[in-house]
C-alpha cells in the first residue's frame, strides 16, 4: 500500500491547533474589514469581495463556542473553496494565528476519540501530535451543517456587487 502525503496548513484558535488540507485553501489573507449580514447566525461576520465574488466569512472561534478575542487582536482569513451539498462554495473562515504548512501521510493522523471533547465528531478528521500537543484535523467542507450552509448560501446569492463604471464612456 502506498504512503500518500497531503500537505495541511496549520492554524491557532485561542490555544488550541487545528489542521485543513491546502487542497481546500484558495488562499490566506490578513483580516480584512467586513460588511455584516443581518439576520446570520452570530459566527457568521459578514462578507467582502475577493477576486470579484461576494464571500461570507465564518468566525471559527464562535462557531467552535471558544472565547472571543480582544478587538485589537491581528487574525486572519483563510478562504476556502470546497463542496455542499453538490454545489462549490467560497467562504473564509477567521483564525488567529497561521502556524505552518505541515505534510503528513494517512498513516499520522489517528482517530479522533469521540469522548471528551468539545467538538462535532462530525468536522474532525481526525488528530495528530505537532509540537508535543494533539492537533485536531478539519473536514473544512464539514464545519458547517447542511442547513448552516444552504441559509449562508441563499444569504449570499442575493447580494450582488455594484456594477462597474466603463471608463470608456
Amino acid at each position: 500500500m502506498k504512503d500518500e502525503k497531503s500537505t495541511y496548513l496549520f492554524f491557532k484558535l485561542y490555544d488550541e491547533i487545528f489542521g485543513v488540507d491546502v487542497n481546500n485553501i484558495i488562499e490566506t489573507i490578513e483580516m480584512q474589514e467586513l460588511t455584516p449580514i443581518p439576520h446570520t447566525p452570530d459566527f457568521m461576520k459578514g462578507v467582502f469581495v475577493f477576486r470579484g465574488q461576494v464571500v461570507p466569512v465564518i468566525d471559527l472561534r464562535i462557531k467552535f463556542k471558544l472565547p472571543e478575542v480582544p478587538a485589537d487582536m491581528k487574525r486572519y482569513i483563510i478562504v476556502s473553496s470546497f463542496e455542499v451539498n453538490n454545489e462549490q462554495q467560497t467562504m473564509g473562515f477567521i483564525v488567529d494565528k497561521l502556524i505552518d504548512v505541515v505534510s503528513l501521510s494517512e498513516f499520522d493522523i489517528n482517530e479522533f476519540p469521540e469522548i471528551g471533547s468539545r467538538y462535532n465528531i462530525e468536522f474532525v478528521k481526525g488528530v495528530v501530535k505537532y509540537r508535543d500537543q494533539l492537533t485536531i484535523i478539519l473536514n473544512i467542507e464539514k464545519i458547517l451543517t447542511s442547513v448552516e450552509a444552504d441559509i449562508i448560501k441563499k444569504i449570499t446569492s442575493n447580494l450582488e456587487l455594484p456594477k462597474q463604471e466603463d471608463d470608456n464612456e
